[in-house]
């Protein structure tokens, strides 16, 4: 969501006569978006701009940790202005402002959700985001989105249609729908069901959909089926767990039960054929005993997942789990963690080999990193592999995986 907010901000800037610069040095402005989900980002965040303030640049703090600070955040960042999530409506006026005044301020006013009418892509870009809700109605206790992004509200579908269609008419052939929790998307006529099938029917070059991130406690049949049945839909779904025991899920607020959660993640690799399952998972949470975190560790073992987002728990000010007692202490967190990523990973291998053998096609999304005169691509249930030779970005090519490095499938081109 914070790569589609910049990217949208850096549009509206341009069309409004600011210029953009590569290199840091040469800005006047610089505009710092934030994420408030992890401690350490909002540390990263503050100190750049401490930094950039020292060369004498102006500086403007936006995201999550804008709305959720403010006026605090005015001062420990020593920022010109700090911006936050619901304010971006009227940023250029905010901007133009300051550079009549050099007023110091925080602005985190709900004043509107700011789309752009006209988006444009980048060259050589292939691949986009697109927002069809905002907020978070979950208020799950480790987790500060509904503060910083607001109630939950979801767009209009044919605006989102019209969005999509500039998209593929500029080049998109992959678009990913976003939202705190996309299955609780209802704009009053059109579900989340429905607005898959409506951008798959209404669109021509659109090759895949993918969507993030479901909470397992909406994710209803109707949307599997969709999946299911669906040429577009990329066969992935991220199904955040954060917890495998029943009572430590019940402090989390997350709405469902160990046993719900695994009948839907195996009900979704029955219906759902070659699909892949990631997830997020936070050890050390407020009151964890070994007992539950080995009840997370079984879920692992149930679900067998195709990768995950694991975390120590990091207490957020101002959610009410940061306030539980019982917190885990951080060698605890850490040994635990570290068993984790070790189950996580066995499971990992074993899918990985299941690829074996068979052929995939593969979206080319640019060079390796890692493997000079590779590329990387996704394959249509979203595992990266890599493939010899570089190929454009937004290619499709078919190919057979011969081995794995790692993680990472490694793909032999049809007919070689």
């Amino acid at each position: 969501m914070n790569e589609l907010d910049s990217e949208l901000i850096r549009q509206k800037l341009i069309s409004e006569g600011f210029i953009e610069v590569q290199d840091e040095k040469k800005a006047e402005l610089i505009l710092i978006n934030t994420c408030s989900v992890r401690k350490k980002a909002e540390e990263k965040a503050i100190h750049f701009s401490r930094q950039m303030k020292n060369n004498n640049k102006t500086v403007v703090m936006l995201g999550c940790l804008a709305q959720h600070k403010g006026e605090e955040l005015l001062k420990v960042s020593k920022a010109d202005l700090v911006i936050g999530t619901r304010s971006y409506e009227k940023l250029i006026d905010i901007l133009l402002d300051f550079e009549r005044k050099s007023t110091k301020r925080a602005i985190c006013e709900d004043l509107g959700i700011f789309q752009l009418k006209n988006r444009k892509v980048r060259e050589g870009e292939f691949s986009s985001f697109v927002n069809i809700q905002h907020g978070c109605d979950n208020f799950c206790t480790f987790c500060v989105v509904p503060y910083t992004r607001g109630r939950e509200f979801s767009r209009n579908a044919m605006d989102i249609l019209n969005e999509i269609k500039q998209l593929e008419e500029q080049g998109i052939v992959e678009i990913t729908l976003l939202g705190q929790n996309v299955d609780s998307y209802f704009d009053g006529k059109y579900d989340f069901s429905d607005l898959l099938k409506l951008i798959e029917d209404n669109t021509n070059y659109i090759k895949r959909i993918k969507f993030t991130s479901p909470n397992p406690r909406d994710m209803t049949m109707k949307v599997i089926k969709t999946i299911a049945q669906s040429e577009k839909i990329v066969r992935w779904i991220h199904l955040p767990l954060q917890a495998g025991s029943n009572r430590i899920l019940r402090k989390m607020n997350r709405g469902y039960t160990k046993e719900e959660y695994i009948y839907q993640a195996l009900t979704i690799r029955d219906i759902i054929k070659d699909v892949s399952i990631t997830t997020d998972i936070i050890v050390g949470f407020p009151g964890e005993s070994e007992e539950d975190f080995k009840e997370t560790l079984d879920v692992v073992r149930n679900v067998k997942y195709d990768g995950a987002y694991m975390f120590k728990y990091s207490p957020r000010e101002g959610t009410p789990a940061s306030l539980f007692k019982e917190q885990v202490d951080n060698e605890t967190k850490g040994r635990r963690l570290r068993e984790l990523i070790d189950e996580v990973n066995k499971y990992i291998v074993e899918r990985r080999k299941l690829m074996l053998n068979r052929e995939f096609e593969v979206l080319i999304e640019g060079p390796s990193k890692k493997d000079f005169g590779y590329s990387v691509g996704k394959t249509f249930n979203n595992i990266s592999v890599i493939v010899k030779g570089l190929y454009k970005p937004g290619t499709f090519i078919k190919g057979i995986v011969r081995g794995i490095k790692g993680h990472t499938p490694i793909l032999e081109i049809s007919g070689n």
